[in-house]
């Protein structure tokens, strides 16, 4: 067999094994949420809000013997972040939505968020705690997120939890509204689903 024969069926069986070895997040399927709260004096008056980033996009390395050796890496535009509030009404979510864009996420002048793992470690049966630097507005925090991580009969991974964070921490000063009687409170509760394949 002539040598770049060799050289291209070795390349190609490298390629295959990176790819069976780096799932990717598959698109629409699963869903990553934030839970807005609020408070203040007033804040029984106001409305707590539900927030989805629907343009998740990733790639995790996953060692099936050994999940603390996996890896991964997730990124969205922060212009896919949207206002979902199914009970309110389409002018109170398009207010919400300019608010959260302009003077929370600022997405003109940071248009991405960003997480990167730096290491994993083992829990009970299919759980791991998930070390990492989550950047949101161009600042980086180290974050500890617990997951559920399961293979599914069609090769597919199946990534789930939950993870609160303060928007103080990302230099995000919470909105208030009506003199501060009502506030958006600092902590956030994001809950996601994510396959990857």
């Amino acid at each position: 067999m002539k040598p770049i024969v060799v050289l291209l069926l070795a390349l190609f069986a490298v390629q295959t094994l990176q790819s069976q070895n780096a799932p990717c997040v598959v698109p629409g399927r699963g869903y990553f949420r934030i839970h807005v709260g609020t408070g203040g004096l007033f804040g029984a008056f106001a409305h707590d809000h539900l927030i989805e980033a629907q343009k998740v996009e990733g790639c995790a390395t996953i060692n099936a013997n050994d999940l603390t050796r996996s890896s991964i890496k997730l990124t969205f535009p922060a212009a896919s972040v949207r206002v979902m509030d199914p009970n309110e009404s389409a002018k109170d979510r398009a207010t919400v939505q300019e608010n959260m864009e302009k003077d929370v996420l600022r997405i003109s002048d940071f248009p991405r968020i960003f997480f990167e793992s730096t290491s994993l470690e083992p829990g009970a049966a299919n759980q791991l705690k998930v070390h990492g630097k989550l950047t949101i507005r161009d600042k980086t925090q180290a974050v500890v997120i617990p997951l559920t991580i399961t293979r599914l009969s069609d090769g597919s991974y199946q990534a789930a939890g939950k993870y609160k964070f303060k928007q103080s921490s990302f230099g995000i000063t919470p909105i208030q509204l009506a003199g501060g009687t009502i506030k958006v409170k600092d902590e956030l509760e994001t809950e996601f689903e994510l396959f990857l394949k």
